[in-house]
């Protein structure tokens, strides 16, 4: 499971139901709920996440 930061809980919990999504920058997302109080949360992925492995 993804672990994400909650503003308004101001802690780090687990993400419910994550999804992930693609920016308009072209990099990935997770987004979700928050188990305690209901507020979207949404982690931003690396580069590594987004970038294919390259075959050598």
């Amino acid at each position: 499971m993804s672990e994400g930061y909650c503003v308004k809980c101001k802690a780090k919990k687990e993400i419910i139901n994550p999804a992930e999504e693609t920016m308009k920058n072209g990099r990935k997302a997770i987004k979700g709920k928050c188990p305690t109080c209901g507020t979207v949360m949404f982690k931003i992925l690396g580069k590594a996440a987004g970038a294919p492995p390259t075959a050598s």
